[in-house]
């Protein structure tokens, strides 16, 4: 079972015990198929973050290796092309890097160019679906919990790469956010971000449940997924070994749909979270305000 020691080689598709992946420890550059780490002060706008490169030839990039140079972000656009982009929270997979890496080579003409920042959404919390993802795992989804504070990162995407993301996003709507709950850690906030979203979460023994994976603070209970499958497994009364029932969740449909039908009738909590509407618009960096938390 995968917990505290996760691979950065390996993502949920490997493994449902991976979901929803390591976190890197900084805000990073996801480019060319590695993490460029990013750096930057209180009160610095986004363009001024310096990504910090290697030559290093290693997913990892210069988030485990040393750096050798820096540029600023703004470096890397034109005067609009930073203004272009499209802000949208990330709080599941979507930052575990071998999961990019995988998304991108879906459609190997996209540019995986992928802005990851740090930061924190209030009153939410990153909880446990109720339904499987097709490679056997629990995923996450935002739920509304008063006085929660949780680790979310930011990600500046083209339309382009919104439409693949889309297209590996299926069941999920994305929403939007104008209450400034979502703040990056150097302190701005976007008037607007997305974020997709599902109305239900896991609801188990009374309560939802949140990942262990993610830093937050929130009284909900935090377990592995690894954990939650093995609940699973015993709620289903499934006989044989813990290999054997992840490989029927992975790879047999219509015992993933008894699974499912079983956590539809039995641990399914629907919630209309206050906080993320549907978006009439989807809004670019440069169509909005920004400023920085007081």
């Amino acid at each position: 079972m995968y917990q505290e020691q996760k691979p950065f080689d390996s993502s949920p598709y490997d493994h449902p015990d991976i979901y929803p992946g390591p976190r890197p420890a900084s805000s990073f550059l996801f480019w060319q198929g590695k993490a460029l780490r990013v750096e930057a002060a209180k009160g610095d706008r986004v363009e001024q973050h310096s990504v910090h490169f290697t030559n290093v030839d290693h997913m990892l990039g210069s988030l485990a290796f040393q750096s050798t140079h820096t540029k600023k972000v703004e470096e890397f656009f034109t005067e609009d092309g930073f203004k272009s982009k499209v802000p949208v929270v990330a709080y599941g997979s979507n930052v575990c890097l071998a999961q990019l890496q995988y998304k991108f080579r879906l459609r190997p003409e996209e540019d995986d160019f992928m802005l990851c920042m740090k930061g924190t959404v209030t009153d939410s919390d990153i909880v446990y679906a109720p339904f499987l993802a097709p490679y056997g795992s629990l995923p996450a989804v935002i739920a509304p919990v008063k006085g929660a504070l949780s680790e979310v990162w930011l990600t500046f995407i083209d339309k382009k790469q919104l439409e693949l993301i889309n297209s590996t996003e299926k069941g999920y709507e994305l929403r939007e956010h104008s209450g400034g709950k979502v703040r990056l850690d150097t302190g701005e906030v976007f008037e607007k971000v997305y974020a997709y979203y599902e109305p239900r979460a896991l609801w188990w023994e009374g309560e939802m449940r949140r990942f262990k994976d993610i830093y937050g603070d929130s009284p909900l209970p935090s377990v592995w997924q690894s954990e939650m499958l093995n609940e699973l497994k015993m709620a289903v009364d499934h006989k044989g070994t813990r290999e054997e029932f992840i490989h029927l969740l992975r790879w047999d449909k219509s015992y993933r749909e008894l699974v499912e039908d079983f956590l539809k009738a039995n641990c399914t909590y629907t919630f209309d979270h206050p906080d993320w509407k549907a978006a009439e618009t989807i809004l670019s960096i440069g169509e909005m305000e920004r400023s920085f938390e007081k």
